[in-house]
């Protein structure tokens, strides 16, 4: 950890380096962390598994994958390097009677993922809920668990007053029915060039993840363009690697599964959080070289994790 940093910063290839973990030559696959993945429903089945790719491309030594009953099949199929197990389920979603086995698995690793793929509905987000208030490792919340709780943001509070770290990943829409406010004015002004107007955007974004993350005690990853890494302390990051090629379903969950995997190896969850947002970006811009911005895939992605990994040994 640095003895100092400023609290608002670009998040660059040098930031990159510094916040890697390192790997001991004695280390085993307890010493790289053992994380937790709950989601999928039926329809969402990718979800989960490219969290999990995330996770293990990232260097994760163990990964778990909790899926409802109905899919597991389709996700062992799929997982070849994760481990998954089936949950009670209601409806091709998890269901209430799946709390305990959760919770045993979850509190027995180093960090744990709810929401890619989920699913909604009332019980769902009754369960969701629940694990908040008694899983006690860093959680990460992506997709449908952050809908889940976006009526019920006390629970982050109570959390961080208990020493529980909670990393939140929405983008601009699921930022918005969270409360974020975020002021699009700029898009709108004619006569600005368009780095201004990127200048713009980015100092508001910044404004409005620091007074969310400070509210609700949180760590905010606001995705989009320059994408934002906010603490509950203060500080933020600004991504400085990405590109639209980005933007399509599955490249959040993966993003999750690498934000996951760092937490889970030890790395300070805020700049855990910041150095997978970095690395997310940087193997976009490795598909976008290879591939182009219309053609590329969240999976051409997880393919890129190890050689943006490479880029900054």
């Amino acid at each position: 950890m640095r003895e100092k940093r400023e609290q608002i910063q670009r998040f660059t290839k040098k930031e990159a380096a510094h916040t890697l973990p390192k790997r001991p030559w004695d280390g085993h696959k307890g010493t790289f962390g053992k994380v937790c993945i709950i989601g999928g429903s039926v329809g969402l089945t990718g979800a989960p598994v490219l969290a999990a790719l995330g996770a293990a491309r990232t260097g994760s030594g163990l990964v778990y994958v909790g899926v409802p009953r109905e899919i597991y099949p389709i996700t062992a199929a799929m997982c070849l390097e994760a481990m998954p197990f089936p949950l009670p389920d209601r409806e091709g979603m998890i269901s209430p009677e799946a709390f305990f086995k959760i919770l045993e698995r979850i509190n027995a690793c180093g960090g744990g993922l709810i929401g890619p793929g989920l699913g909604r509905s009332p019980e769902l987000a009754v369960l969701i809920r629940r694990l908040l208030e008694q899983v006690k490792i860093p959680l990460v919340l992506d997709a449908d668990a952050l809908y889940a709780i976006r009526n019920h943001k006390e629970v982050l509070k109570t959390r961080q007053e208990k020493g529980r770290v909670t990393i939140l990943t929405p983008h601009e829409g699921e930022f918005a029915y969270l409360g974020g406010k975020t002021d699009k004015t700029a898009k709108e002004e004619n006569n600005n060039s368009e780095e201004s107007l990127r200048n713009r955007r980015t100092e508001e974004r910044v404004r409005a993840a620091k007074t969310f993350a400070n509210e609700y005690r949180c760590i905010l990853v606001l995705k989009g363009p320059d994408t934002i890494t906010a603490s509950s302390d203060g500080t933020v990051f600004v991504n400085t690697t990405g590109n639209n090629g980005m933007a399509k379903g599955g490249s959040g969950d993966l993003l999750s599964g690498m934000i996951l995997s760092l937490l889970g190896q030890g790395v300070e969850p805020v700049e855990a959080a910041a150095l997978a947002v970095w690395l997310h970006g940087y193997a976009g811009d490795l598909c976008r070289e290879k591939l182009g911005e219309y053609g590329m895939l969240p999976r051409d992605m997880a393919d890129q994790i190890p050689q943006a990994i490479l880029s900054i040994l």
